[in-house]
């Protein structure tokens, strides 16, 4: 091994000593965990609906087709549509609840100043 080599395997050895060490301090400090705010919330739920309709509309597209029966197929769309609906209503109700404490959330110290102030105009 000459002398070129032997210090480019020194220093390929200690730039990857050097992550290592770098990753323990990483590792100790701990992240915390990131509340999801009710934007946040809301678009998951979106999201996730997208997709489950998405992925439901081609699989009720693919056996459609497949069946040979105008009957079978009428049938499948309306299992697929009653399905479709209920899923939607739950992710509207779901969201609805998420945008109602997030108003309440934000009203509240102003409701609170206002009891206040209305409670002081009454005592005057």
């Amino acid at each position: 091994m000459t002398e070129a080599t032997a210090a480019k395997a020194k220093k390929t050895t200690k730039a990857k000593a050097k992550p290592a060490a770098a990753k323990k301090p990483a590792a100790a400090k701990a992240a915390p965990k990131k509340v999801k705010t009710s934007i946040e919330l809301a678009q998951g739920i979106i999201t996730e609906l997208t997709r489950t309709n998405f992925e439901e509309t081609v699989e009720t597209a693919k056996a459609v087709f497949k069946s040979g029966d105008i009957r079978a197929a009428v049938e499948l769309q309306g299992e697929f549509a009653r399905a479709m609906l209920k899923r939607n209503i739950d992710a509207a109700r779901e969201i609805n609840e998420i945008a109602v404490s997030a108003v309440r959330e934000a009203a509240a110290p102003y409701a609170a100043k206002f009891t206040d102030a209305f409670e002081k105009l009454r005592a005057a």
